[in-house]
């Protein structure tokens, strides 16, 4: 009996063209559910990630590092204070407004001096303690705290009679005397450590200013 080749072996395998073809124009189609959403993805990541660690005991660090900053400034305030002791005695001898020009000129000029000397003491003590810290609060509040102890020392100067920059305050003129004397001092204070916190949290924002606790995450 013959065999006909046609039909014992088919050219084409039933159903495996249907299958395998592929049309080189066809565009590919992805289901709308397998579309991944980038916003999604992002927060996928974010959520996985994990918050950079802070360094060990960065409070206790910052308190120091801004009370080393005001014992600075008080050591270089005292220091000029006591080099020109000779012009703030002669100082005050006037009164604010019969002294003469060119010494209240001298007088201004070393305040000035002080003040600014205390600024860059802050501000480096800002810098060093958004390094060893990192949140920038904590820069605030060891300013802060380098504000009291100057507020306090500077008082304690002007009670001695003997020291050349010493002032009325106020403290022995009765009760109405010492209140007063008291909330000048606060009032002072407060002031003081407002700016010196204020300094102190520029330094630690501009040394964190990329640091990944605020501008991101790892992983």
């Amino acid at each position: 009996m013959l065999h006909d080749p046609d039909q014992e072996y088919p050219k084409h395998q039933p159903g495996r063209q249907i299958h395998d073809h592929h049309d080189p124009f066809e565009t590919d189609v992805q289901e709308e559910g397998d579309l991944e959403d980038p916003r999604r993805k992002r927060m996928h990541q974010r959520d996985n990630a994990t918050t950079p660690q802070l360094p060990h005991a960065h409070r206790r660090k910052a308190l120091i590092a801004g009370l080393i900053a005001g014992a600075l400034y008080e050591i270089a305030r005292v220091t000029i204070t006591l080099m020109n002791a000779g012009l703030y005695r002669e100082g005050a001898k006037y009164q604010l407004n019969t002294m003469p020009a060119g010494l209240a000129a001298q007088l201004t000029g070393l305040g000035a001096l002080g003040y600014a000397i205390g600024a860059v003491l802050f501000f480096l003590g800002g810098l060093l303690i958004g390094r060893i810290a990192v949140q920038r609060r904590w820069a605030f509040i060891g300013g802060f705290v380098g504000g009291v102890l100057c507020a306090l020392v500077g008082s304690f100067l002007q009670q001695i009679s003997s020291y050349p920059s010493a002032t009325h305050t106020g403290f022995s003129g009765g009760f109405i005397g010492i209140s007063s004397g008291f909330l000048i001092l606060i009032i002072y204070s407060l002031f003081l450590c407002a700016i010196t916190g204020a300094i102190t949290l520029l330094g630690g924002w501009l040394v964190t200013r990329h640091h990944p606790y605020y501008v991101g995450y790892y992983g």
